[in-house]
């Protein structure tokens, strides 16, 4: 699929463009989502560009992701999506800057994809030329990062509440075992998601840094390259708030364990303390169940409720003793 976006008045006009149209004047914003072979062959010979393979697009090197064929900058970075859902993901999307149009290749749909397209509708400054496309585009992928991050330490903030058992009142109440176990499922899911960002905002770093080294020898707008130092230190930031909730999670994580190891320990305990109360009855009984001959006591008529009074005290003993030693 095939998009081109050209301002026209006071809007941000879409065109879907088939392999065979020629491209329209106008056009700073030529986005491919999923193209087939041909409609990538087309665009190839529109702005006679080289594009890339999505194999290649998922090489890790830098020098694959960032490079320069003459007036065309190939740059890639990692971007999150689905964010919302169960399974965050991220994927690899392509910038190609030309002295004509910016082109895009992603194989997935973002959300902040649409938030900058609708941006750019409120804002002309968004979509001035192929330039201001692209800072605007990084500028809502990194809106939309810090936006995750957000959500995520709010989440983290509910999970730190419910490890800890702190109430909106400030009373405490003791987290139970379901309870742990769903925390560590939360914190599952938050460590993947800030994962995947942490991976997002280390590309992001890597390309804004290539892209102000590029503007410079190609001469880029002083809007554009000063927007990319605002870009830059929002990444920045955004890579210390996120190094920032990985701490914390893990920190939880430890945190729920301990807990867990904690109440395990007390169930442990609880049969300890009981197959030590009941041993000292057990072993008389059994030994005034032995069917010897001579046993001097079977004789005495007092001897049956003293065997029950020594079960019940050898019983009640250890149980007063781990009491008073603050054991139970």
């Amino acid at each position: 699929m095939i998009h081109a976006y050209l301002p026209q008045g006071n809007e941000f006009q879409r065109i879907s463009l088939d392999p065979g149209n020629p491209l329209p004047e106008g056009v700073i914003w030529i986005d491919l989502i999923e193209p087939t072979a041909e409609e990538e062959k087309a665009v190839d010979g529109m702005l006679e560009l080289d594009m890339p393979t999505r194999e290649e697009m998922q090489e890790i090197e830098t020098s694959s992701r960032l490079y320069r064929e003459g007036d065309v900058s190939y740059l890639t970075a990692n971007v999150l999506y689905h964010a919302e859902t169960p399974l965050p993901q991220t994927t690899a999307v392509t910038f190609m800057r030309t002295p004509r149009a910016l082109v895009t290749l992603r194989y997935a749909d973002p959300l902040s994809f649409r938030q900058y397209v609708a941006r750019a509708q409120r804002q002309p400054g968004l979509r001035s030329n192929p330039d201001a496309v692209l800072c605007g585009l990084l500028d809502s992928i990194i809106d939309r990062a810090a936006d995750v991050l957000e959500n995520a330490g709010k989440d983290l903030d509910g999970v730190s509440r419910d490890i800890f058992g702190y109430t909106p009142q400030g009373e405490h109440e003791s987290a139970d075992e379901t309870d742990l176990e769903d925390a560590v499922r939360k914190l599952g899911r938050v460590e993947d998601l800030t994962s995947r960002i942490r991976d997002s905002l280390v590309s992001l770093t890597r390309l804004i840094a290539f892209l102000n080294l590029t503007m410079a020898e190609q001469r880029g707008t002083k809007e554009s390259r000063t927007w990319l130092k605002t870009l830059a230190r929002d990444v920045q930031s955004l890579n210390e708030q996120a190094a920032f909730l990985a701490h914390k999670g893990n920190f939880l994580l430890d945190a729920t364990l301990g807990l867990i190891n904690i109440q395990q320990t007390k169930i442990i305990k609880i049969f300890s303390v009981a197959a030590t109360v009941f041993l000292p009855p057990t072993l008389i009984a059994s030994i005034y169940g032995m069917n010897f001959q001579h046993m001097p006591e079977l004789d005495w008529s007092f001897g049956y409720p003293l065997a029950i009074g020594l079960m019940i005290a050898s019983a009640v003993l250890p149980y007063w003793f781990f009491k008073r030693k603050g054991w139970l």
